[in-house]
């Protein structure tokens, strides 16, 4: 008996563990959603004030480390509680809110060409769109592949160089290299989403 009531208390404690951690998790994720509004209006401030690129970019880097450490923390929650019904719909929305707001607020002061802007939202809310009509139709979500993690990296790591402000080469070469890996990726999810609701739906 003592060994099974050791064993439920520390089942008792991982739960409670496990919730403090989804909160966390879920915090983070709100606090990309929030900061969004703020960085747009520094963006626009930055086409009059070039002394705020470095304070944008500090926000940038700290919403970024975000994003990496609210999925570490959701992983590390285990059992039934890595159900997180708010964590999985904000955190996609969530990304794509901030990093698609800063494209389109840099195209709208020049500082980024308009089709570069337009290649990076188009995908994403596309995919946006499929991952939330999935997730309602079936309740599954539709996990990120690698190739699509590299390309939001690219994609901010772009941000990150309009921001530093390289020679216009090297920003090219970020630029193209983020809408190449943009668009593989959609199409891999693309490819995906046909696989997973094509034939099993028919």
């Amino acid at each position: 008996m003592e060994p099974k009531a050791s064993g439920e208390r520390r089942a008792k404690v991982k739960q409670k563990v496990d919730r403090a951690l989804l909160r966390v998790a879920n915090s983070l994720t709100a606090s990309r959603l929030l900061a969004t509004p703020l960085v747009v209006y520094m963006l626009l401030e930055t086409a009059e004030r070039p002394e705020l690129d470095r304070v944008v970019l500090a926000l940038l880097v700290v919403l970024q480390a975000t994003d990496v450490l609210d999925g570490y923390i959701a992983r590390r929650a285990q059992g039934q509680l890595r159900v997180n019904p708010a964590g999985e719909i904000l955190d996609p929305i969530a990304d794509k809110l901030y990093i698609n707001s800063s494209f389109v607020t840099l195209a709208v002061i020049g500082r980024v060409e308009v089709w570069v802007a337009a290649v990076i939202v188009m995908r994403d809310v596309l995919i946006l769109l499929g991952w939330l009509l999935r997730y309602i139709r079936s309740g599954v979500r539709t996990l990120p592949n690698v190739l699509g993690k590299v390309a939001d990296s690219s994609q901010a790591l772009l941000l990150f160089a309009i921001l530093i402000g390289p020679s216009a080469l090297i920003l090219k070469g970020f630029a193209f290299t983020a809408v190449g890996l943009t668009v593989l990726s959609g199409l891999a999810y693309a490819r995906a989403a046909l696989i997973a609701d094509g034939p099993a739906r028919t």
